[in-house]
């Protein structure tokens, strides 16, 4: 959605995400994760991962900055998952897919009535199942005239990304690779 409106794109970068999915591990998948848990680290460049229901690691790791998703799915995300689990380094994997998410600078959403008739939602950060049908909500409230819910949201701190539409992807790429190199030091 990059390019659809500047007041939301001074706020919300697109970056790609991926995922890949292990082989069915059988017995192995008990002393990787223990129980139905959907695990997330710390790092500003996040690794998750759970285990499906025919004993799979889905594995979310790495991000690219450029405008296309990288071909090669698999292959990109195997040294991230690699480092955590060096045990299914090797091991064969059968899906990997990629997509496009808006992150903001703070990693809050970005709610704002940016003018009486046009409301915007974007930049969940990697959240967007979990908050976007809540926001939706409660940006259909709005349109109703129910404001108070979207009066509390378009208080949330979101400052634009530094360098304006020009130099804003530029820089990202610059910060974010640089949190990227502190999260392997």
């Amino acid at each position: 959605m990059d390019g659809l409106d500047r007041r939301v794109d001074h706020h919300v970068m697109p970056i790609n995400n991926y995922i890949a999915v292990t082989e069915p591990l059988g017995e192995r998948a008990d002393g990787i994760i223990r129980g139905r848990a959907a695990v997330a680290d710390s790092r500003f460049v996040v690794n998750y991962f759970r285990m499906t229901p025919d004993r799979r690691l889905l594995f979310g790791g790495g991000e690219s900055y450029r405008r296309s998703l990288r071909p090669q799915v698999m292959e990109f995300v195997r040294p991230f998952l690699a480092r955590i689990f060096p045990q299914l380094a090797d091991g064969k994997l059968d899906y990997g897919w990629g997509g496009t998410l808006g992150i903001t600078m703070t990693r809050n959403p970005f709610v704002r009535r940016l003018s009486p008739h046009v409301l915007a939602s974007a930049g969940y950060s990697g959240q967007g199942v979990v908050l976007a049908p809540l926001f939706g909500k409660i940006l259909a409230e709005a349109v109703r005239g129910q404001m108070g819910r979207l009066d509390l949201l378009e208080r949330l701190p979101v400052p634009p990304f530094i360098g304006g539409t020009l130099l804003r992807y530029p820089l990202l790429v610059a910060g974010l690779s640089y949190y990227a190199l502190r999260d392997r030091l």
